[in-house]
């Protein structure tokens, strides 16, 4: 008899902790499930978003987006200099992993439409598409609504956050954006083109959205092929939203979630010089919805070319040897086309904008 009532009591502690052990593992499990929601939970969402106008979203810490993410494959003066531009204007980049890609997978990815007499990328072009291709296959792996892409050497005025309000409004109105939805950019389009090394301007393309910008460079200190345009069919003191049209140059550009998901199918087949051009040539076919603000709000800075600097993907194209890397750390370069450069006041307290030019 005690050892019956023994061995039920047995029973009921034993019944008692495997419920005790079943409340907390769904505790944690729904601990897990929230954390995972409150990482991607979508842009327009977002706690304190909805009680922001979509212009001050704009002015966040993101830019508005859901991410701000630099393609870097390791820490040399570029993403130390990305750095302390981020802090100087209150910016927050993540840098996530890159892969290595080995020899073989990039002369793979090199040839992969030869045979089809296709456009083959040279070695190092071919291992920066990759690179883009691996980060936009991170925007989808983590779900992200909207994601903001930059190469390490970018650079951007000290008024960033006035510059995108502007663009904030003024692309919410180019894409009839309701007044209801409280994105700061909506989300009708695949890819958003801030950072571009130029875009043309024709009578024949659908109307742009022109707004003044005072932050905006010059027309006569500008350097870039697409000078020309500017001068011929842009407002000085004005910038505008417009179609992309043979925009070239990642140097920045936003994507939706939407947007990461066909650019990939679209890009992996490779089969042009280069990623931009790969990319230009889809949203000309209207394969990808592509929006472009013009002239740029972000350019890539570049080290004296006397110092020996020379970029990785020129590098890897079999156009020379850069020096040293270690040697562009204290001698202050240029950015095209940045009136303040963030960069540069962060750590030269200089304004540094390269040259006029026509190319």
């Amino acid at each position: 008899m005690l050892r019956t009532s023994w061995a039920n009591h047995a029973n009921t502690l034993r019944n008692k902790r495997s419920l005790i052990l079943a409340v907390i593992a769904l505790v944690l499990v729904l601990g897990l499930l929230q954390s995972r929601y409150n990482v991607y939970t979508p842009l327009h969402i977002q706690k304190g978003v909805a009680s922001q106008s979509p212009r001050e979203v704009a002015a966040n810490s993101t830019l508005g987006f859901q991410k701000l993410l630099a393609l870097s494959s390791k820490p040399s003066w570029r993403t130390r200099g990305l750095e302390v531009a981020a802090r100087l204007t209150g910016l927050e980049f993540t840098i996530p992993p890159q892969a290595q890609n080995s020899d073989e997978l990039i002369q793979a990815f090199q040839n992969i439409s030869a045979d089809r007499g296709k456009k083959v990328p040279a070695y190092g072009s071919a291992k920066a598409w990759l690179a883009h291709l691996d980060l936009l296959k991170y925007v989808v792996a983590s779900d992200l609504e909207t994601a903001f892409i930059v190469e390490d050497d970018v650079d951007w005025d000290v008024r960033i956050k006035s510059e995108t309000r502007l663009v904030s409004d003024n692309v919410r109105a180019y894409s009839g954006v309701k007044e209801d939805d409280p994105t700061p950019y909506g989300t009708n389009w695949d890819v958003l083109w801030l950072g571009h090394c130029g875009s043309i301007i024709t009578d024949d393309m659908p109307q742009a959205r022109v707004y003044p910008d005072d932050s905006r460079c010059e027309t006569e200190l500008y350097s870039g092929w697409s000078k020309r345009f500017l001068r011929e069919k842009l407002l000085e003191g004005h910038r505008q939203v417009q179609p992309a049209a043979m925009t070239v140059c990642t140097f920045g550009y936003g994507v939706t979630k939407r947007g990461a998901r066909k650019i990939l199918p679209l890009l992996t087949k490779g089969g042009d010089e280069a990623f931009d051009v790969a990319l230009s040539g889809n949203c000309r076919d209207q394969k990808l919805k592509c929006i472009v603000v013009n002239p740029q709000l972000f350019n890539h800075y570049e080290p004296p070319k006397d110092a020996g600097y020379l970029s990785d993907v020129h590098v890897g194209d079999g156009q020379g040897e850069a020096a040293d890397d270690s040697s562009f750390e204290d001698t202050m370069g240029t950015t095209g086309n940045i009136m303040k450069s963030a960069r540069c006041e962060a750590l030269f307290h200089e304004t540094c904008m390269r040259p006029p030019s026509e190319i």
